[in-house]
């Protein structure tokens, strides 16, 4: 027993580790995207369009990835996507060339997208049922340590050097862990002479798989892909585009503004606790979960447009509480959910389809972003957010009635 607690101890540091570190190589663009903008005369919309071509590369990766993740090994294929990573951001720190950048960041997207749905279906070897929400929400909280050491630590080193460190560095840390991954983790407990407890679980799990289009059909999966769009558009908007959207209203500095946006992470980590705590609170019914984050979302938001122009700290409140509210509805929606397809052994396969929609909007908006700023102003930005938010709300809040409707339908059924 404390040989089985010791290695699933170990699987989750490596995969929190991972997942952290992926983070660190996909969130030092928006940091660094104001000084390559002002350096290399970049346009707004050409920045947009380096995280649109970034979001389609990992949301079309995932739907790729999350399928052979169920059917080759998890460690390998993390193992490629961070090396790849890795030297891909080496490179991106030595171009100044716009198209070469594109492709650069596309080819980073496509290998990150190596990592969620394997960590996912990791999970489903190493830990029983009841213990993979938990674990798949513990390791939600590493994207919070990511943004603290991307837009922290190195919007402090891009305050005295140029905006390559901030590929450079984020490189070299992510090759040593890399090699770090590949000789520590182990795909199944197999590997280490381990034999759970659940292992007939599991065995059921590959013996009863499901086709992705069939669990798509039978399963209403397409409502919680709606969530998922809106989910996209709005944390991965506010990820890419907050530290311009405060230098720009409020008129700071990049040394400044780090010190502003640095909460929104920390707020982000009290946004998947308070995921957790509600799911439970209303016995794991992710639907309704969800539709609370996204309604106290669109509050926020509407507070931002209304007070955030009095000051930056109080922009930095309403806005990183919008964006908690997003990354709690993420954990929700791509990390609880997905682990509850086990039994079809279609974990990583439906966590990569709805990662792949979740990004693909992202990507959209991220374009979208740039020509609505340039166009009408940030509040433009925001009002878009709070229209997808609301929109996400109506078709869940829909789900939830259809599904009381076919219970309903069935207990009336077996009493006649």
């Amino acid at each position: 027993m404390e040989k089985t607690k010791k290695w699933q101890m170990n699987i989750f540091i490596l995969c929190w580790g991972a997942y952290t570190l992926a983070y660190l190589v996909r969130a030092n663009l928006s940091i660094a995207m104001p000084d390559i903008q002002s350096t290399l005369n970049f346009t707004k919309t050409q920045m947009g369009l380096l995280g649109s071509i970034f979001f389609w590369a990992y949301g079309i990766g995932q739907l790729i990835n999350g399928y052979i993740g169920d059917k080759h090994s998890s460690k390998r294929l993390i193992f490629i996507g961070l090396l790849a990573s890795s030297l891909v951001n080496l490179i991106f720190g030595f171009t100044t060339n716009y198209i070469i950048m594109a492709i650069l960041w596309m080819i980073n997207g496509y290998f990150l997208s190596m990592l969620w749905g394997p960590i996912m279906r990791t999970i489903t070897y190493w830990f029983p049922a009841d213990k993979r929400g938990d674990v798949a929400i513990g390791i939600s909280t590493s994207m919070v340590l990511g943004f603290l050491l991307a837009w922290g630590v190195i919007g402090i080193i891009l305050s005295y050097t140029k905006w390559n460190w901030a590929f450079w560095i984020p490189g070299i840390i992510l090759f040593i862990f890399s090699i770090i991954f590949l000789i520590f983790a182990k795909d199944k407990p197999e590997e280490v002479n381990l034999t759970l407890e659940f292992k007939d679980e599991v065995q059921k799990q590959e013996d009863s798989e499901m086709s992705l289009i069939k669990i798509i059909k039978e399963t209403k999966l397409w409502l919680v892909v709606i969530a998922c769009y809106a989910q996209g558009i709005v944390k991965d908007g506010i990820t890419l585009w907050a530290p311009t959207l405060i230098m720009e209203t409020h008129n700071l500095n990049i040394k400044s503004t780090v010190q502003f946006i640095i909460f929104i992470p920390i707020m982000n980590f009290f946004g998947i606790i308070l995921a957790k705590w509600l799911n439970k609170k209303l016995q794991n019914k992710e639907k309704l979960t969800t539709i609370i984050l996204f309604g106290i979302g669109i509050i926020m938001l509407v507070c931002l447009i209304k007070l955030g122009v009095y000051s930056p700290l109080i922009a930095i409140i309403f806005l990183g509480l919008s964006s908690a509210m997003m990354y709690g509805a993420n954990t929700i929606l791509l990390g609880v959910i997905p682990l509850n397809y086990a039994k079809y052994n279609r974990t990583s396969a439906v966590a990569g389809f709805l990662d792949f929609n979740s990004y693909m909007a992202a990507g959209v908006t991220a374009l979208i972003t740039g020509v609505i700023v340039q166009s009408v102003g940030w509040n433009g930005v925001l009002i878009f957010w709070v229209v997808m938010m609301f929109f996400a709300i109506v078709v869940l809040y829909g789900g939830i009635k259809h599904e009381h409707a076919q219970v309903n339908y069935i207990n009336e059924s077996f009493t006649s």
